[in-house]
């Protein structure tokens, strides 16, 4: 399966919708989504590309520079970021502060279970 089309359903998820109801409402032809999936297409035409990128509220270069996993995987945490951050922004301060408190005792607990010293860099 192409690391593109991984990322398109990846942000379908996220957007709860699916790459069907997606190329539907982009007026994209649901074959060329399955040509990229089954590895018959490496990449998508511009014109597409664009489209989806304007859907998601992403940039192109987003999409058209996901070749490889790890930058898949880069993607998809600079995503859970983006999203817990503009959550963050939604909270008030005492929420936030709750917020990374919670952070810390996540980190701290997993720490333990490495039986790492703990050092949190984010204090």
């Amino acid at each position: 399966m192409s690391t593109m089309y991984e990322q398109i359903e990846f942000l379908c998820y996220q957007n709860g919708t699916n790459v069907t109801n997606m190329c539907k409402k982009l007026n994209i032809s649901r074959s060329v989504l399955s040509e990229l999936r089954s590895g018959r297409t490496k990449e998508l035409s511009v014109h597409n590309l664009r489209k989806i990128a304007e859907y998601f509220h992403i940039s192109v270069d987003s999409l058209s520079h996901c070749s490889e996993s790890e930058n898949f995987e880069s993607f998809i945490a600079d995503e859970y970021f983006t999203q817990l951050y503009q959550a963050a922004k939604e909270l008030n301060d005492e929420n936030r502060k709750r917020l990374l408190d919670l952070a810390k005792i996540f980190w701290l607990a997993q720490q333990a279970e490495l039986s790492e010293p703990a050092q949190l860099s984010f204090l």
